[in-house]
């Protein structure tokens, strides 16, 4: 095994702390007292599909986070083929919310330094993770490249028909 260059360590690190600031992020909202997801009634239990559907998507990218992250840094192709799609997707999220604010304040506020600075962090990752070089270091051929790419239109399309 090749030795990472700091490139793919970068990206590695990116996509687990992705994991893991969704996985807090999932956690607080199930300590908080504003979510209801499950609940007993007369002794059945009652299920919010919505909230059920929210969770699952979540654990979803929580765990193809961490595991993309963990796989990146040992220098696996799994990490590459889940790591790009989850930064891909992230990119997406950022820019969907980005956009329309931009559009709405018409200038260049200061509320938008954040979202710029993610999409370029996250930029970087994806531009890292396409050089030749860390594609030929986690044996990246035209079908893993395929398999990918399939890989983040069924992230995005879980994201976008389960709500």
């Amino acid at each position: 095994m090749e030795k990472l260059s700091w490139r793919e360590k970068y990206a590695g690190i990116l996509v687990l702390l992705i994991g893991i600031i969704y996985l807090i992020m999932q956690l607080a909202s199930l300590m908080s007292n504003t979510s209801h997801p499950y609940a007993m009634q007369n002794g059945a239990l009652i299920i919010n599909k919505n909230e059920l559907l929210s969770d699952v998507k979540a654990y979803s990218l929580i765990l193809a986070g961490i595991i993309a992250g963990w796989c990146l840094l040992k220098g696996k192709r799994l990490g590459w083929m889940l790591g790009l799609p989850i930064l891909l997707f992230i990119t997406l999220v950022i820019s969907t919310i980005a956009v329309p604010m931009a559009l709405k304040l018409k200038k260049f506020d200061n509320s938008l330094t954040g979202f710029c600075v993610g999409i370029f962090l996250v930029g970087l990752a994806i531009i890292f993770l396409l050089l030749p070089s860390a594609r030929q270091k986690y044996r990246v051929s035209k079908g893993i490249a395929f398999l990918t790419l399939l890989l983040f239109i069924g992230l995005g399309g879980a994201y976008y028909f389960l709500q």
